[in-house]
């Protein structure tokens, strides 16, 4: 048996942004900054001189390879007056394929004023992950808290800001000798509170202020020029503008959009707006998507997998699915690399021999997949028509470097512990990380040897190496 290692820090990031033009106020906390668009809410106050949005996320933790949370009813807290909504209903969200990214959960008109604090309920957790024998676990241990989180100093929202509000779960996860997860309890003191501006330059948004990257969902309605879409099992709704410049591919185009799952990129406009860049159909109407962790790969070339599920939406997929077991049959399937937001830039052509390589005979458990199918899912499989390379994060300490670094391009290898979930899911504890010219480093100033770091990118399987193309390095 290998020594247990601590979980490390899951973080939760619940961001939200205020899109009007003021300067940025100082507030205390930790470095995790996001932003993204308007949509409508029956949450909304009426009499509203601001925008707040808020985003969700998570790190990687050694052994979680799942972990479910409602987050909900959700209030902000005026200095006076009534509380106001920001969610009035839990929404259950799936955090461990959030690493190192975010998505929005709620946009909310707040009036300018004085603010004290966030009141957030969490509730019915259900955790996935790998015990001190190697073995899958799924708990769900019982939890209905609900915790106010004060601002300090108190809050004006009169400025053009995102404030991030983060959760530390490492220190709320209770654990067995083993180092098996047994529970969470949560606490105020595991928050902490940071603000960002959002990024106005629509050409160099980053994903922590205002870029969309790779949402998947359901359309449920078209109206104009705009859709809105329903994100996977969570019960989120975004409403994307588009243009003659947004591009539809993969059978998407604007009129046939309704009940048809898509995978969107955009970004923020000015008025605090989502637009859509591109719009790509995913899965037609009686067919499904799920994305999540290949933990076994049969065949060569592949024949058949089994995934970890992590997040879904179509026909034969709902919330019972995530943190559970797929059988997928992949004898037929098309391979695709998500490239959207990764520079591969002097990489030749991705995916490509030795390096990148993305097929039937390189497919490798521990790479984080999506499959796409014309068919409903099963009870616990599928056959589907495409597997979908995705970004994924990673966390472990930094070697080979010749000296602190700032910026790419350059390579250095990525060491993970050995009972972490993902050695013992890939088989492999090193991964080699080309840091690309494009590559976000997010609250670092550089890199050095022996630094733990976080890492999120797509990974390829060379045959007998791992190899990544980081999008996002942070601390």
């Amino acid at each position: 048996m290998s020594t247990v290692v601590p979980l490390r820090t899951i973080v939760l990031k619940l961001t939200y942004t205020v899109l009007t033009i003021v300067p940025l106020l100082a507030v205390h906390g930790c470095a995790k900054y996001s932003s993204s668009t308007m949509m409508n809410t029956p949450n909304a106050v009426a009499a509203a001189s601001s925008v707040a949005q808020f985003r969700i996320g998570d790190a990687p933790a050694d052994r979680v390879t799942s972990f479910e949370l409602n987050i909900g009813p959700m209030t902000l807290i005026p200095s006076s007056g009534s509380p106001i909504f920001v969610l009035s209903t839990p929404q259950k969200v799936e955090l461990s394929h959030l690493s190192a990214t975010t998505i929005p959960v709620a946009i909310v008109k707040v009036p300018a004023g004085s603010y004290t604090g966030v009141s957030l309920t969490a509730s019915n957790p259900e955790i996935t992950f790998i015990n001190s024998l190697g073995q899958m676990m799924k708990i769900e241990p019982a939890l209905d808290q609900t915790i106010s989180v004060n601002f300090n100093p108190t809050l004006n929202i009169n400025a053009s800001l995102v404030i991030s509000l983060d959760l530390n779960l490492a220190n709320a996860l209770t654990f067995d000798p083993q180092g098996n997860v047994t529970g969470v309890n949560l606490a105020a003191s595991a928050f902490t509170i940071s603000t960002q501006p959002v990024g106005r330059d629509e050409n160099t948004q980053q994903e922590d202020n205002g870029r969309i990257e790779d949402v998947t969902g359901t359309v449920t309605s078209v109206k104009g020029s705009s859709f809105t879409m329903t994100l996977g099992t969570t019960g989120i709704s975004l409403t994307f503008s588009t243009d003659s410049n947004t591009e539809f591919k993969d059978g998407a185009t604007l009129s046939g959009l309704t009940n048809m799952m898509v995978r969107v990129e955009g970004l923020t406009r000015a008025d605090g707006t989502i637009y859509a860049k591109e719009v790509e159909g995913a899965a037609n109407d009686g067919g499904m998507l799920a994305e999540g962790v290949i933990t076994s790969v049969s065949g060569s070339p592949a024949a058949q997998i089994n995934l970890l599920t992590q997040e879904g939406d179509g026909s034969g997929m709902d919330d019972s699915k995530i943190g559970s077991a797929l059988t997928v049959d992949v004898s037929n399937a098309e391979y695709e690399v998500g490239m959207e937001s990764i520079d591969a830039s002097g990489l030749n052509v991705v995916p490509s021999l030795p390096n990148f390589p993305f097929d039937a005979t390189t497919l490798h458990a521990g790479q984080r997949v999506e499959i796409d199918s014309d068919s409903a899912m099963g009870d616990d499989s599928a056959q589907v028509k495409k597997v979908r390379l995705e970004q994924q994060g990673v966390r472990g300490a930094v070697s080979g470097l010749a000296s602190p670094t700032s910026s790419g391009p350059i390579t250095f290898t990525l060491t993970m512990p050995s009972d972490s979930a993902f050695a013992m899911t890939s088989g492999q504890t090193m991964v080699q990380v080309f840091w690309q010219a494009g590559t976000d480093l997010h609250d670092l100033n550089s890199v050095s040897n022996g630094q733990t770091v976080e890492v999120r990118g797509l990974l390829f399987f060379t045959g007998n190496a791992l190899n990544m193309i980081a999008r996002r390095i942070e601390q």
